[in-house]
């Protein structure tokens, strides 16, 4: 996981704040007194990277420095001229002003509302840069906000610090960026990825806005299958270095709507209930203590089947896009 501002030492705070007002003032190059270790210097730009997003316009993956007698010099290395840094910036607030009036905050939401709000607004205004997943140094601004706000599309990386940016400008502080690696069907194992840990109330979950990105994309519907959720489901297709415990469940997608189904008595009530109003979404997670079975998903299909004949009225098709590493379950009726 990246390390944060809070997480450094008292000196390595005060190189933090040396090198960001450096950034800020536009100058190239930084003396950093009394700082030798390469190791310390990559763990304070990695904080700058992840702390200040907005940032767009400095390249932090390429560490440039000398050594000298009293300490190391950081040369920064900026991907956009001064001359024109301005107008991108206030582009950039000018994209962060519309997200804001999009998502109708009315100032009284709970964090747990504004990261929803946030997550909804990326789902519906962003598109995933498969190009820039194919050719990353083509696209080097997919990785930043700069791929959100100029073209509508980021990688997870520029993804998951547009959710951060647009969180910590709507007063929801405690939003963290991860480094990790993921496995996911379609994509392969161990293929590098980031997304983010908040903090609601005194306790942290993860929001994964780029894989509810692909799955909502997919079936027109907004996914939150990785909304706010614990490491125990996390873990499951996602790994990464702790630095957080995170225990929330209660702030789930599923937790909320009551559609964490522990068995088949379960499911069938929340069908009945579903069927019955004819909603023509079932989206429900299933779980169980003692783990679950290995044809879990042909006995699932079977007790939605056999629900859905019982109440229809008409001809129906049935389109089914699960997550089975999750085993969450969603079916649309058509």
């Amino acid at each position: 996981m990246a390390i944060g501002y809070d997480e450094l030492s008292f000196n390595e705070k005060k190189y933090y704040d040396k090198i960001y007002r450096a950034i800020l003032n536009g100058e190239g190059s930084i003396n950093l007194f009394g700082l030798f270790r390469m190791e310390t210097l990559e763990k304070i730009i990695v904080a700058l990277k992840y702390d200040h997003t907005e940032l767009f316009y400095v390249d932090f993956q390429q560490i440039n420095c000398a050594i000298a007698p009293a300490g190391m010099i950081y040369y920064i290395h900026y991907t956009i001229r001064l001359s024109v840094r301005d107008m991108m910036n206030r582009n950039m607030e000018s994209w962060i002003t519309t997200a804001i009036n999009q998502m109708q905050l009315t100032g009284d939401e709970t964090e747990a509302e504004i990261y929803k709000k946030v997550h909804n607004y990326i789902i519906r205004n962003i598109e995933y840069d498969y190009d820039a997943l194919k050719n990353p140094d083509m696209y080097p601004e997919a990785f930043t906000v700069r791929g959100i706000f100029e073209r509508k599309k980021a990688v997870c990386e520029g993804i998951s610090k547009a959710f951060k940016l647009l969180c910590d400008r709507v007063g929801a502080k405690d939003v963290y960026v991860v480094e990790g690696i993921s496995s996911r069907e379609g994509f392969g194992n161990s293929i590098p990825h980031a997304w983010n840990i908040v903090k609601s109330g005194n306790k942290y979950s993860h929001i994964d806005v780029t894989w509810d990105l692909g799955s909502s994309s997919t079936c027109r519907y907004n996914r939150y299958d990785y909304f706010m959720i614990p490491d125990d489901w996390i873990n499951i297709d996602h790994t990464y270095t702790k630095r957080f415990k995170c225990e929330e469940i209660d702030q789930s997608y599923f937790s909320r709507q009551s559609c964490l189904i522990s068995g088949p008595n379960a499911l069938k009530d929340f069908l009945n209930q579903k069927l019955q109003k004819n909603f023509s979404i079932l989206y429900f997670k299933i779980v169980g203590k003692n783990g679950l079975p290995n044809d879990i998903d042909n006995k699932v299909d079977n007790i939605v089947q056999n629900a859905i004949r019982q109440y229809a009225r008409r001809t129906y098709t049935i389109e089914m896009m699960p997550n089975r590493e999750q085993n969450i379950y969603f079916y649309k009726i058509i």
